[in-house]
């Protein structure tokens, strides 16, 4: 494989031939910085363009050095030659009824990758080669794609690429393509850590105390309350966020809940998951039985509105006689209702707008009085830009991460096994070198008595 480089060069355009109804691309050799023009086929077609991102692939893989493949697309296939694209649309087919909705949205995003391209490709030639192609635009990103593609980190990259295989194998086993194909697929080596240009991802770690206790007393009623379940119970932010009064067992003798979500990450492997409430957890749990029905969810966005609407209720200084009563100014069909539940980006968004009220950006990054969200961040410049992404980072925490502070919290207190039962896992492997964090504090101790 020749070696990547990195240019600040822009990538060469797809465009039109003056006068013709062909499109081109032009290439620059970076050893002799000659220019080639490559002829695409029809403008604006989907052969043209699928030819025209393989062709800057296979350019930036060289090194952007002219393509060392034949530039040109397959001939014509025979009526029974079945291509990438009718792969992806069967395979497609079939995962919308077999994958959760979250990872829908994954596989669908290789998918598109697959068809945009090697669509026209016959899928019996879909090799190694075509695979490193697609796994190099990974790495690269694509900021002109709708929306744009960030550079992928490379454990991302080499999940992406067991799923490719996966597709093939499953084509394979329908008699779709030769089980040659997905053998040869697997011939292609994973990402290496520090050897290729796939950048790494930080390690997730516990929600920071400071930022705990800045942002917990600004999160409304409902959000608040999970957030305090997941630090006691180590539970997913998806497995509480659904929760009922009628889904919880109470065992009076030991003076524990305990709930068994009928959905949850490992369910597909038949496994069980329990969920323990202790007195605490109980205690937060409570206010969210009265006047509910036991079959209807316990955190409810429309319980936040009510909360937010009492509030300013509460605040008024008008008195009642005069402006509009409680209730009267309301749409008798509103555009958007608050839904029975929250979900996951939700109650993430909710965790994000109460960090940034905790934590506001500095003056110049700011939206001014008036402005509008376009206007704001039309305003801003890419270095500005720039700064507010690594301020938020910086300022703000997501759900998952309470589960790494349940964890930690878990070990040190009772040890790994609790910890491991508590989250869930089939091994304390994966609780001791993902979740719990080491306490240090007995090492710094020990040396310093020791010296």
């Amino acid at each position: 494989m020749a070696p990547q480089v990195r240019f600040r060069t822009r990538i060469p355009a797809y465009r039109h031939r003056p006068g013709r109804s062909q499109a081109l691309v032009t290439l620059t050799d970076s050893a002799t910085r000659q220019r080639r023009d490559y002829w695409l086929g029809e403008y604006d077609s989907p052969q043209s363009r699928e030819l025209y991102h393989r062709i800057i692939a296979e350019w930036e893989a060289n090194g952007r050095r002219f393509p060392t493949i034949s530039a040109t697309l397959p001939g014509p296939l025979e009526p029974d030659v079945i291509t990438v694209n009718e792969v992806v649309h069967e395979y497609w087919q079939w995962a919308q009824g077999y994958y959760s909705p979250s990872h829908l949205g994954i596989v669908k995003t290789i998918l598109c990758l697959l068809r945009r391209y090697n669509g026209s490709t016959p899928a019996a030639q879909f090799g190694p080669r075509y695979l490193r192609l697609l796994r190099d635009e990974m790495i690269r990103g694509d900021p002109k794609a709708t929306p744009p593609r960030k550079p992928w980190a490379r454990s991302c990259i080499n999940l992406q690429m067991q799923r490719t295989r996966h597709i093939f194998k499953w084509a394979a086993a329908r008699e779709l393509v030769p089980v040659s194909v997905y053998q040869s697929l697997c011939t292609l080596e994973p990402l290496r850590r520090g050897r290729s240009l796939a950048h790494e991802t930080k390690k997730v770690g516990p929600v920071p105390q400071h930022l705990l206790d800045a942002t917990l007393p600004l999160l409304n009623r409902p959000v608040r309350a999970v957030a305090e379940l997941q630090l006691l119970t180590g539970a997913r932010a998806g497995e509480l966020l659904r929760l009922r009064a009628i889904d919880l067992q109470r065992d009076e003798p030991s003076g524990v809940w305990t709930f068994r979500p009928v959905e949850h990450k490992t369910a597909h492997h038949g496994k069980e998951r329990i969920i323990y409430f202790g007195p605490r957890a109980q205690e937060i749990l409570r206010p969210f039985f009265v006047g509910r029905s036991v079959s209807a969810f316990l955190f409810s966005p429309a319980d936040a509105e009510a909360d937010r609407r009492a509030k300013l209720h509460a605040a008024r200084t008008t008195p009642l006689s005069y402006g509009n009563s409680p209730g009267t100014h309301r749409r008798e069909t509103p555009m958007r209702k608050p839904h029975d539940c929250y979900n996951v980006k939700s109650y993430g968004r909710s965790i994000d707008y109460a960090c940034d009220k905790a934590f506001p950006p500095p003056e110049h990054l700011r939206a001014l009085p008036g402005e509008t969200f376009d206007q704001w961040r039309a305003r801003l410049s890419r270095k500005e830009k720039a700064e507010l992404t690594v301020w938020r980072k910086e300022h703000r925490w997501h759900p998952h991460q309470l589960r790494h502070n349940a964890a930690t919290n878990l070990r040190r207190e009772f040890g790994l096994e609790a910890a491991q039962i508590a989250l869930g896992h089939a091994s304390a492997q994966i609780t001791d070198a993902v979740y719990a964090e080491r306490d240090c504090a007995k090492v710094i101790e020990i040396m310093r008595k020791i010296g």
